[in-house]
């Protein structure tokens, strides 16, 4: 009977932790995603386009949806890539380009992003940045210092649209 009881309380365990990927990246759906929304009371929809505009400028992401949704909703998104470290060591060959979606809905004082569909970029390869391993030399296992520094990346990049957003 004891063993029946461990394994329940390890299933439980396990299907409670599968909400972030090695215990630091958000997931909705078994997908890295950031997503919240923000109010910015006493700002109108334009002011908030016109202030996340700026930011994507700022920040050279170029937007690929720019448009009205209706009346009261605009939708900005665009592609951001970045450069970080893979391996515990500093050499060029362990940097990898790493890709998202950046998602916002304007209202009037509010706003919301989503952050998702996180790729990692080699020269030869574009893997999910959910099942993305190390190399075959490195017995396939994942690492947690690399999902911690995209972390911290796309942390610092929603401080900035924060503050650009007027918080």
């Amino acid at each position: 009977m004891k063993p029946l009881l461990l394994f329940v309380v390890l299933l439980v365990n396990s299907v409670n932790g599968q909400d972030l990927l090695l215990g630091v990246l958000p997931l909705v759906d078994a997908k890295v995603t950031y997503k919240n929304v923000h109010e910015v009371i006493g700002n109108s929809k334009m002011d908030l386009y016109n202030r996340a505009g700026e930011w994507y400028e700022n920040e050279t992401i170029p937007l690929e949806v720019n448009k009205p949704l209706d009346d009261t909703h605009h939708n900005l998104s665009g592609t951001y890539t970045f450069k970080t470290l893979w391996g515990p060591n500093d050499f060029p060959e362990l940097y990898k380009e790493v890709e998202f979606k950046i998602k916002l809905t304007l209202k009037n004082e509010r706003y919301q992003y989503n952050i998702s569909n996180f790729i990692v970029k080699e020269p030869n390869q574009s893997t999910q940045l959910e099942i993305y391993k190390m190399d075959h030399k490195k017995l396939y296992k994942y690492n947690k210092a690399f999902y911690e520094r995209i972390d911290t990346a796309v942390k610092i990049l929603l401080a900035r649209l924060e503050k650009a957003m007027g918080q």
